[in-house]
């Protein structure tokens, strides 16, 4: 029991961190399979999924357990970096069994890694390898110097065994991800712009778009501010934020101006796609318009999406995003959407609007999830 409580633990300790980090890491891989397929399978998101689960496992159960008490722990043991290669051949003869488990488990836990570069990802062995060596020689080095110095000593071994046996794992898991690939071929990417987005590819596209606009005002909020404080305020003021403007702070200006450029200049100026958008191969205008329809389109699109940014600051804001997430889950649509497409365009978009689409259809056998 003891040894199974040796991975249970971990294990446990990944799926509790799983549901709080999971977006950061799941997102990008869910644009980079939109960038790369232009579509999204159920398999696919599986597989994204237990990417990131064994992403966060991994490190959990090279690092786990900590010591509850660490200047104690170091005060008692004093771990030395194992650097002889070949000290698994006396390993072996001294522990037997035991450590030709721990050897194969550290093979095991890096086949996955191999997998998904090669079978994921799509990498050649040139870089396959060498990432699984370098997340290994990541690992070893986080338990050389205690995560970095958050602990004052190393509380797991520097095995220099480790990073040969990792590595090798890494090697197995990219063989049975190019074996997969003859058994079962990548088809490959129609790069068609998608007009009609299910849910998950516009949830991905604005997540990119978001970070861009976070990025930028951040940005700019930070040189502003730096500027303010260094040469507006005098010397020997206390360091202090640029003034509010009433309930908008400089930064949510700022990030007022960034959604402006990103989710209305950018796509007016590109037919309609965004960064994220153009990442995802998606435009937001699901419909042929011009003129004052275009314009229309645009009004209502920016004043919901600003809602949904500032949903904080605006009463009853709560409930409009509710109303809105019902209306997605009964028309597979956003208000705005629905807008009067130009006349001339009609009979075009409808006929774009069905071969175009990527939501589910069981008589289609290349159908995507979103």
């Amino acid at each position: 029991m003891g040894y199974l409580a040796y991975f249970s633990r971990p294990f446990l300790l990944a799926v509790a961190l799983w549901p709080f980090v999971s977006a950061m890491l799941t997102v990008p891989v869910l644009a980079l399979l939109y960038h790369r397929d232009n579509r999204l399978r159920f398999t696919q998101v599986v597989v994204a999924y237990g990417s990131v689960l064994y992403a966060i496992g991994l490190m959990c159960f090279t690092m786990y357990p900590m010591p509850d008490d660490p200047v104690a722990y170091c005060a008692a043991h004093h771990l030395h970096p194992q650097l002889n290669p070949l000290q698994f051949v006396a390993d072996i003869r001294s522990d037997g069994t035991s450590a030709i488990m721990q050897l194969a488990l550290n093979v095991l836990f890096f086949i996955p890694l191999g997998f998904i570069a090669g079978r994921v990802f799509r990498w050649r062995l040139r870089a396959a390898l060498p990432f699984g060596f370098l997340v290994s020689l990541l690992i070893e080095t986080m338990q050389l110097t205690g995560m970095f110095g958050l602990y004052p000593c190393s509380y797991r071994l520097f095995d220099v065994d480790d990073l040969a046996t990792n590595t090798l794992g890494t090697l197995a898991g990219f063989g049975i991800a190019m074996l997969l690939n003859r058994l079962f071929p990548i088809r490959e990417a129609d790069r068609t712009t998608v007009t009609s987005p299910g849910f998950v590819r516009r949830l991905i596209a604005y997540a990119l778009d978001c970070a861009a606009i976070s990025l930028s005002a951040g940005t700019v909020t930070a040189i502003a501010t730096l500027v303010y404080n260094d040469l507006i305020l005098p010397p020997d003021a206390p360091w202090q934020s640029i003034p509010s403007a009433g309930r908008f702070s400089f930064a949510d200006l700022m990030f007022g101006v960034a959604f402006a450029a990103f989710e209305i200049v950018v796509p007016v100026m590109r037919g309609g796609r965004t960064l994220g958008g153009s990442f995802t191969h998606m435009t937001c205008e699901t419909r042929p318009r011009s003129g004052w329809r275009r314009l229309l389109f645009y009004v209502v699109r920016s004043a919901v999406m600003f809602v949904a940014v500032f949903s904080g600051r605006i009463p009853w804001s709560g409930l409009l995003m509710i109303a809105l997430a019902v209306f997605y889950a009964v028309r597979h649509q956003m208000p705005y959407d629905l807008l009067p497409a130009s006349p001339s365009a009609a009979a075009a978009d409808d006929t774009a609007h069905t071969t175009s689409s990527d939501s589910c259809s069981p008589a289609d056998p290349s159908s995507t999830l979103a």
